[in-house]
């Protein structure tokens, strides 16, 4: 029994010593391995002598300035400058016969002079050079007479409203006068037919709940399709084309809204007779051949006979020349409803409570 013993005790000790030997073997290779991970890192990192992600902080901090800057300029503009250009800047007048007199009379007959400088007679075929295009619709005179009676003598709390109108039509103006001299329009002019004004106030809800303060109104003009699209364009994003004016005539640049933008074709006629009398055959018969027609005039050209030979020529090439090369072209009417806008300093924002 006691020699059991001695032996166990020589096996249990036998067995502690060989897991001192793995034991220690293994932590002798961990620890290896683990100074060669760290020599080898340090060798790696003694490579980078600057941090790789420095470049791409400062851009990303140039960025963010940028950001900032933008967001500052874009609150500047909204709170002092284009922002609030269409309700600042207005003359204060004792009564409504004093604003008619000083402004309004004065103005509204600049308006009216530089409309009608735009409107342009519709362009006629050359065989028709001379004639004019007469029709039916709304006169223009009636707009600045009812304009004119609507500020003769306004309530002193309706003035500033009438200042409003004034400026909005001013700006209309300036705007598609800029757009004329640029080009627009191709051979149209510009027609005012018609303008109407809402109440000036928030665009909807309470007034914390919108960011604009804005005077809604409609236009009616007959001109160009072309022009009626560059036209909206303009007003709601003035651009140098516009913008580039000087003097009493010149854009103030606020902020315009766009609602609607929607064209008409005009009453077309359904018919045009063209008279070739015994005075006017040799210029028709000069400026067809003025087109390749070939037609030849005898010395006294009265004598052109329209039913046979010479003179029958010249009525079929006149007709052909009306009828598919050279046909009257007619503007549009354009409707645009708008908001001549103001920033709303009062404004906040708004956060929907969600649904549970």
């Amino acid at each position: 029994m006691d020699n059991l013993k001695k032996n166990l005790h020589f096996v249990v000790f036998g067995v502690g010593i060989l897991l001192g030997v793995v034991f220690l073997l293994v932590g002798i290779m961990i620890r290896g391995g683990t100074e060669e991970e760290l020599s080898t890192a340090q060798i790696n990192l003694a490579k980078w002598t600057v941090v790789p992600t420095k470049g791409t902080l400062d851009q990303a901090t140039e960025r963010s300035n940028r950001f900032g800057d933008s967001l500052k300029d874009a609150e500047t503009k909204l709170t002092s400058g284009p922002g609030v250009a269409f309700t600042s800047g207005f003359t204060t007048y004792g009564s409504g016969s004093e604003f008619y007199t000083s402004e309004a009379r004065p103005s509204l007959q600049k308006l009216k002079d530089r409309f009608a400088a735009m409107a342009k007679p519709v362009p006629m075929p050359s065989l028709m050079e001379g004639w004019a295009l007469v029709r039916s619709g709304s006169d223009k005179e009636q707009i600045w007479d009812r304009l004119e009676g609507e500020m003769t003598s306004p309530a002193p709390d309706k003035i500033r409203e009438m200042q409003m109108r004034l400026r909005i039509l001013q700006e209309l103006a300036a705007t598609c006068e800029r757009l004329l001299a640029s080009g627009a329009g191709e051979t149209f002019g510009v027609k005012l037919l018609e303008v109407n004004f809402d109440s000036f106030g928030v665009t909807g809800g309470g007034e914390a709940d919108s960011p604009w303060l804005s005077m809604p109104f409609t236009v009616k003009l007959e001109c160009s399709p072309s022009f009626a699209v560059v036209l909206a364009d303009e007003l709601v994003n003035p651009t140098t084309r516009t913008m580039s004016g000087q003097g009493e005539n010149a854009r103030r640049g606020f902020p315009i809204l766009l609602d609607m933008l929607q064209t008409e074709m005009t009453e077309r006629p359904p018919e045009i007779r063209l008279d070739i009398g015994n005075e006017d055959k040799a210029e028709v018969a000069r400026k067809l051949n003025e087109k390749g027609k070939g037609i030849i005039v005898p010395p006294d050209p009265t004598e052109l006979d329209p039913e046979i030979g010479e003179g029958k020529k010249l009525v079929e090439a006149a007709t052909e020349d009306l009828n598919e090369n050279d046909r009257i072209v007619l503007p549009v009417r354009a409707g645009l409803k708008l908001r001549a806008a103001a920033f709303n300093k009062n404004w906040r924002a708004v956060k929907k409570e969600e649904n549970q």
